[in-house]
Parts: C-alpha cells; structure tokens; sequence
C-alpha cells in the first residue's frame, strides 16, 4: 500500500505542474489581447484629439452645427474606448485570478468566473474589436477544456449563482475603474461660444470662470501652445482671467511660459 504512495504523489506533483504551465499559457494569451485592446485605443485617442481641435475651430469660426456634429462623435468615440478599456481592466483581473490557481481543488472557484466574465466580454467587445472576441472565443474553450480536465466542471460545491454574481461584480469595478480613467485621459469638450445677438457687440460681454484643469487641458491638446485671445473667444472668458490663470499653473511647476 506504501508503496503506491510515491506514485500517486508525483501524479499529482506533474498534473499540478500541467495546470500550471496551460494556465500560463491562458495568461500571455490574454496579455496579447489587452496588446491589442491599447493599441484599440491609442488610435481612438488619436481620433478623438483630431475631432476636438475640430470642434474648437468650429466654434470660433462660428459653425455652430459643425461643431455639434463633431461633438457628437467625440461622445460615441469616448463611449467605444470606455467599452474598451473596461474589457482591458477586467481581463487583467482574470489574469490575476488565473495567478492565484495553486491547487487542483481550486480550480473550480476560479475557472467558473473567468470563463464567465470571458464570455461576457466577448459578447461586448465584439462589434467594436472582432479579432480580440474571436481570441477571447479560443481561450475560453481552453479554459472550459481545463475544468473538463480536471474535474471541476462537474464540481457540485460551485453554485451558478455565486459565480455570475462574482463575475457581475469583477465586470462592474472595471467599468468604474473605466470610467475614472477616460475622465482622466481625455479633456473636457470646450464649452460652447457665448451666443450674440445683433445688439451684442455693443452690449458687454457674458463672463464665466475657468477652471486650472480647463485651461492645462487645452494647451496640452493644442501641443504646449496657447493663444490666449483664441481661448478667451472659444471659452468666453476675460483675458486676465486667462493670464491669471497661466500665472497660477506656472507657480505650481505645471508649465513653463516663454514670452
């Protein structure tokens, strides 16, 4: 009976070694689409810097429609790569489960969510990123093959329930962490041009406040520029206002000025 012991032991030991080579493999191959998912939105990004300049320039020629068409697509552009970056953000969170894969008996716990959230993902993305879902589509075959292969498939201790509530919640925190992110890397739109009447020329101008954020976003879209008399038409603002502005960012360390 001992004697069978050093052979059950190394079983184990090599299937532990198998899984954790195969989930490996998962891993890179999710690490190649979040590849592709960054390069996704770079180029949405890019994108949506070319429409912003658009629509500022609309706005100070007056083309008030141009500009609202342009603004238009800035929003479903930005709606696109928060899809986006919520499948980036979550895949990454898949492959921090798959890492925590130690012993056969844990697999059920964690391959049940990642093919979830997997299958989720792939019904989501696959309008906007169709080579990244078909891979998505691969990978959880592998990952469905794993459980078959290891038993966990028909591991009865894993409730259907739990498991699309644990996949809703992972899929719920990278959207807010999403969200918080394409805020983060992309600038407000400008506020549209005070509108004038007949008399406004004449009449004195309606004055708002800006923000730091308003104005270091713009010189960060227009190259490190600013043409103050430009940004005083498009946002409505006094031009020492503007100055004051620049004053304060400069005494932050947040920008050089060069005259």
């Amino acid at each position: 009976m001992f004697d069978k012991l050093p052979f059950i032991f190394n079983n184990e030991k090599r299937r532990k070694a198998q899984l954790g080579k195969i989930l490996t493999e998962i891993s890179l191959k999710l690490k190649d689409q979040q590849t592709r998912l960054e390069e996704a939105i770079r180029r949405l990004k890019d994108r949506d810097k070319e429409l912003f300049e658009k629509v500022v320039r609309a706005q100070v020629e007056g083309d008030d429609a141009k500009a609202k068409i342009y603004a238009q697509e800035i929003a479903d552009i930005r709606r696109i790569i928060k899809v986006i970056y919520t499948a980036f953000l979550a895949i990454e969170k898949v492959r921090l489960k798959l890492d925590t894969v130690q012993e056969l008996q844990g697999v059920s716990l964690v391959l049940y969510p990642v093919a979830k959230i997997l299958g989720d993902l792939k019904d989501q993305i696959k309008g906007i990123a169709p080579e990244v879902a078909i891979a998505l589509d691969s990978i959880i075959s592998s990952v469905n093959g794993i459980a078959v292969e290891t038993g966990a498939i028909n591991d009865r201790g894993v409730v259907p329930a739990v498991v699309d509530e644990q996949a809703r919640q992972i899929l719920d925190e990278a959207q807010k962490m999403a969200e918080v992110k394409v805020r983060e890397l992309l600038p407000d739109l400008p506020h549209p041009p005070v509108e004038q009447s007949s008399r406004a020329s004449q009449a004195k101008p309606t004055i708002r406040k800006i923000t730091e954020r308003e104005l270091l976003d713009y010189i960060v879209n227009n190259g490190g520029f600013l043409d103050i008399e430009h940004f005083s038409k498009v946002y409505g603002v006094e031009k020492q206002e503007v100055v004051k502005l620049l004053e304060a960012l400069k005494n932050k360390g947040l920008i050089a000025v060069e005259s």
